[in-house]
């Protein structure tokens, strides 16, 4: 009997499926940076609480706005349908899903893609799906441009009407049969730039608008929040006590002033009585 149980309780132990943690877990990294125009990938690896699964593996990937990426890997090899290998436009997977690794690769990064990305995971079972909360930066490295892009017979001619006494030498313009680009940095942020274009009937303007790269959020940093909250709540502590003392020592001074009234009317009460005893 005592052989049995131990041999139990070594099963319970030491069996690998019973010793996984049973939990959902996602790894990513608070902020990834490339440069302009490079490809860029950010992380995401996660473990589920199934450890033998092999059905149908959902990954997504989302900025605070829209779903960008989604593919689908088929438990079943034969399936036909989208394994997780294709790309949409400049996404792809640069990670297996059944590794669990669903990094996202973006290529030919522009400025435009500085955002906070999400991955998710989902599973054909109840519960089987997990986000992560914090997400991931990507900051883009580089210096930014604006470029006016027409396009007409003869091609325009563009100048730069906004910002205006730009330096010639940093203008770059380049032309075609029936297309015309100018080009110049970009060094104000959240700045309506303004193009003239000379065509052969008409001239008109167009502005393009320049946001800039998204900065990174600004985190207050936990040891500095829990400095913070610990003064916060020995400050209150201090001030629920001076409270009580005061309250307590403005009811002592009640009850001390309202006993010597008392005492001072028994005494006067005496007096008189003796005043009247003696006529």
């Amino acid at each position: 009997m005592k052989m049995q149980l131990v041999q139990v309780a070594f099963f319970l132990c030491c069996s690998p499926g019973l010793m996984a943690d049973n939990k959902w877990s996602m790894t990513v990294p608070k902020a990834v940076e490339q440069n302009f125009g490079e490809d860029a990938i950010i992380p995401c690896s996660f473990t589920a609480p199934y450890q033998d699964y092999q059905g149908n593996l959902k990954a997504i990937w989302r900025t605070k706005s829209q779903v960008i990426f989604r593919c689908v890997s088929k438990g079943n090899p034969s399936e036909s349908g989208q394994n997780c290998t294709e790309s949409n436009g400049r996404y792809s997977l640069s990670g297996d899903p059944r590794r669990n690794n669903i990094s996202l690769r973006i290529k030919n990064t522009l400025f435009m893609d500085a955002e906070r990305y999400f991955c998710r995971v989902e599973l054909n079972k109840q519960g089987g799906a997990y986000e992560t909360s914090t997400g991931t930066i990507l900051n883009i490295r580089g210096e930014q441009f604006v470029a006016c892009d027409v396009k007409g017979t003869p091609p325009p001619t563009v100048t730069w009407i906004f910002p205006e006494n730009i330096n010639a030498s940093l203008v770059s313009v380049q032309s075609s049969l029936s297309r015309a680009s100018s080009t110049i940095p970009a060094n104000l942020p959240n700045t309506n730039y303004t193009c003239q274009i000379h065509g052969k009937n008409r001239t008109q303007h167009l502005s393009i608008y320049f946001r800039g790269a998204q900065e990174q959020q600004q985190q207050i940093p936990f040891p500095f929040f829990l400095v913070v909250t610990i003064l916060s709540a020995v400050f209150f502590i201090i001030f629920l006590v001076t409270l009580a003392v005061l309250y307590k020592k403005g009811s002592s001074e009640h009850v001390d002033t309202a006993t010597q009234m008392k005492m001072k009317k028994t005494k006067y009460t005496e007096k008189d009585e003796d005043v009247y005893m003696n006529v």
